[in-house]
């Protein structure tokens, strides 16, 4: 088995409402990584994380899944919870062994009760969080009134990282804003190019409202901009990947899981900015002394259970 430095760990719960698409789009994360060589899909049972009986059964995950993979030479825990309220005790035991969380939400529907319930727990851990518009190819997807839903309901922490270059059946790709590219998918496969004419003004507002959010994330960056009226593109990402990392900036990026878009640049997000289990401490009860402990992972082994399943043919698992 490959060693991983801590640094190059993340550790990621995928959560939202029932039927947001986190399934499929952990089934996407593991297919354009390459952990798995081949898509499954919900609908025909062939989901790598939803495996229990009972889940291809109906169509919905009852249990919370681990899924890891590789990307850019980090390697990435997927925990691809249930959305159902029945099930949010799994949810609860994901995002506590996590660092980040994806939220996924439907284009059409916006953010639901599953959106604000995941949002509720991750902020109580104190985890950075993402928000991922899925279904973006679906009829009357609409990325603009999800984002007002999002905002009317978050703030303005909540900032797009991405805009979509059409939508429903035109739905091809995104506007990176912080590359300032537009990434095309064909295939699955993704093209990097010019912005197209008719995004730009809309790319360069919100390249602008993003630059000022990132500079709020620092002292020396306001100052910067107060001077340069913009950060360089070091101090840029720089700034975004704190904001990200302490929760002052929760970017929203776009995209089809089962169409395969948008699936590359959230593994790259994710592995550039998303916080590693370093930046962490965990408490726990010292078996022998019988008090209270806080450790950071380099100090004493320490192991934080977070699920325990009775298998059939194993026993109990955890």
């Amino acid at each position: 088995m490959k060693k991983y430095a801590i640094d190059a760990i993340r550790n990621v719960a995928l959560a939202g409402h029932s039927g947001s698409g986190k399934t499929s789009l952990a089934e996407a994360l593991l297919f354009v990584s390459g952990a798995v060589d081949r898509q499954g899909k919900v609908d025909d049972g062939s989901a790598t994380t939803d495996y229990d009986a009972d889940e291809i059964k109906r169509k919905i995950s009852i249990n919370t899944a681990l899924a890891p993979c590789e990307w850019q030479g980090c390697k990435l825990n997927l925990l691809d919870t249930p959305g159902y309220p029945d099930f949010v005790g799994d949810v609860i035991g994901a995002i506590r062994v996590a660092e980040s969380a994806v939220i996924s939400l439907d284009a059409v529907s916006g953010a639901e009760v599953g959106t604000e319930t995941a949002w509720d727990l991750a902020v109580d851990r104190g985890i950075a969080r993402a928000l991922f518009v899925n279904k973006m190819d679906r009829e009357n997807a609409d990325f603009g009134r999800a984002m007002e839903s999002l905002t009317g309901k978050f703030g303005n922490k909540v900032i797009p990282i991405q805009l979509p270059i059409g939508s429903q059946d035109s739905f091809k790709g995104v506007v990176d804003l912080v590359k300032m590219k537009a990434i095309t998918w064909s295939g699955g496969k993704p093209t990097e190019g010019d912005i197209p004419g008719d995004l730009a003004a809309q790319a360069a507002e919100y390249r602008a409202k993003l630059i000022e959010e990132v500079a709020g994330t620092d002292d020396d960056l306001m100052n910067q901009y107060f001077e340069n009226e913009t950060l360089s593109d070091e101090d840029f990402l720089k700034g975004l990947k704190l904001g990200v990392q302490t929760g002052s900036i929760v970017p929203v990026l776009c995209g089809s899981a089962t169409k395969l878009i948008g699936i590359d640049t959230l593994l790259s997000f994710l592995a550039d900015s998303a916080p590693a289990p370093s930046a962490t401490e965990a408490k726990g009860v010292n078996p022998q002394s019988k008090s209270e402990e806080q450790r950071k992972p380099e100090d004493a082994f320490s192991a934080l259970v977070f699920k325990t399943m009775a298998d059939p043919y194993v026993g109990k698992r955890t």
